[in-house]
């Protein structure tokens, strides 16, 4: 099961420092696919609770959103998303078990938006970011195969 739990304030190491604003739990299974990413689970999850429950807004321009996985009473860590909010415009820096590190562009959200909705907003554009970049990989990818495959020709 996936644990979700928004902070107030900035993460600096000391977790403590921060105020929880909320938590949910819940898991996303994909019945045609490849389990999800974290991240795409995450994001499936929020989009779930976005329509039922109200998630606070913070406090200040800055929250951390640390994403875990339940295994019992242990919660292993997955994620962390240290998002800035100000004047419409969010942007995160997201550190992800296993992927490299990354810094959101920013995307805009609405004066009345909580923090789940922020956050939605800043995945959908991680993961549309990394959708852009696995298909440019895949690209290149094909282009080397293909020349490789005209030298071999050659050969």
């Amino acid at each position: 099961m996936l644990k979700i739990t928004f902070y107030d304030g900035e993460y600096d190491g000391d977790l403590t420092a921060l105020v929880p604003i909320c938590e949910i739990d819940g898991s996303v299974v994909p019945e045609d696919r490849s389990p999800y990413t974290t991240l795409e689970e995450t994001l499936r999850l929020l989009e779930m609770c976005a329509d039922k429950y109200s998630v606070p807004r913070p406090a200040g321009q800055c929250f951390t959103v640390l994403i875990g996985r339940k295994a019992g009473t242990k919660v292993v860590s997955l994620a962390r998303l240290d998002v800035h909010a100000c004047n419409g415009r969010a942007s995160a820096n997201v550190r992800c078990k296993g992927a490299p590190d990354c810094h959101t562009g920013p995307v805009c959200y609405e004066p009345e938006d909580d923090a789940a909705a922020i956050v939605l907003k800043v995945l959908v554009k991680v993961l549309h970011d990394e959708s852009r970049l696995s298909t440019l990989a895949q690209s290149r990818l094909d282009s080397v195969n293909r020349a490789i495959k005209v030298k071999l020709d050659e050969l």
